[in-house]
């Protein structure tokens, strides 16, 4: 018995919605979403403070100046071990709800940053949005930071280079005075015809 097209049409279907609803489910669930980005976020911002030496001052710089995280929680949250993602996320609440970070981690905001956040009143998708500026601004920081390191440490010569440069600079002077329309020297000696002459 050969299958008929609305048999095949009417499997083919059931199979779309059983495979294709629960991905579709988890791509419109905010709280995995938000749980997603921060924790690529929070990773990465770990990475950036492994990846130079100079990572943990520069987040450390960038937090105070960005969410104006005072020392003494910078501090508190190193002496307990804390990932840098962590005070990133940390500092932003810290900055919207005004709580310290010890009130935060007594509450539970690193086991659930979603449920603390939604608790406190703050809108996730914006702290995620916000999150990964910062992650942005980081790396950008970093990498000028490396290329003003790179161009001071570079040794420039104090005598220029006589090879090659030298001969370019000597054809760059004839090519000059080849646009010159008129001869430069006339020679008048009578009866004998010298170039550019009578």
């Amino acid at each position: 018995m050969r299958p008929s097209k609305t048999m095949i049409f009417r499997v083919s279907v059931v199979l779309i919605l059983v495979l294709g609803l629960p991905f579709a489910l988890s791509a419109s669930d905010p709280r995995s979403e938000f749980d997603m980005q921060l924790q690529h976020v929070i990773s990465k911002l770990n990475r950036e403070a492994q990846v130079d030496v100079e990572g943990p001052a520069l987040l450390a710089e960038l937090t105070r100046r960005e969410f104006g995280t005072p020392d003494e929680e910078l501090k508190w949250a190193i002496d307990q071990s804390m990932t840098w993602g962590e005070i990133v996320a940390l500092s932003y609440i810290r900055a919207t709800t005004g709580r310290s970070f010890e009130a935060m981690k007594t509450n539970g905001a690193l086991k659930d940053f979603w449920a603390y956040v939604d608790k406190a009143g703050m809108r996730p998708e914006r702290m995620a949005h916000s999150l990964e500026s910062f992650l942005k601004l980081a790396e950008k920081e970093r990498n000028s930071r490396i290329f003003e390191r790179l161009r001071v440490s570079r040794r420039v010569q104090a005598m220029p280079d006589l090879g090659s440069g030298f001969g370019l600079f000597q054809e760059a002077l004839d090519f000059r005075r080849i646009d010159s329309p008129r001869p430069t020297k006339i020679h008048t000696v009578p009866g004998v015809l010298v170039k550019g002459g009578q």
